[in-house]
């Protein structure tokens, strides 16, 4: 199953398609993922370090561990980190066309 997630125009990944990601892995961990996906995932690894490398049936099991309360937490904290990095590379890519035009 391919989990086919929608980023909005500016390319920033909202909440709801973060739990469609949980939700999917809660409920099949084999489940391809997309682009979006894997950055969902990378961002969990980056905010909770023992998912950094952890196959996706244990993140499936520590999604599913998870209360609400906890779930609502972890999904904003990956929006932040994903919020940061698309700041991080929109910096970048407006600093390599400031040098280009120089």
């Amino acid at each position: 199953m391919i989990m086919a997630l929608n980023k909005k125009e500016s390319g920033v990944i909202d909440e709801m398609s973060i739990v469609d990601v949980f939700t999917n892995l809660i409920f099949d961990a084999d489940s391809r993922l997309d682009e979006t996906g894997f950055l969902v995932v990378e961002a969990l690894g980056q905010i909770e370090s023992s998912l950094f490398e952890a196959t996706r049936c244990d993140i499936s099991e520590f999604l599913r561990a998870m209360g609400v309360d906890e779930m609502i937490t972890t999904v904003g904290q990956v929006k932040r980190s994903l919020d940061q990095q698309q700041g991080v590379i929109a910096s970048n890519r407006s600093a390599s066309r400031y040098l280009l035009h120089r």
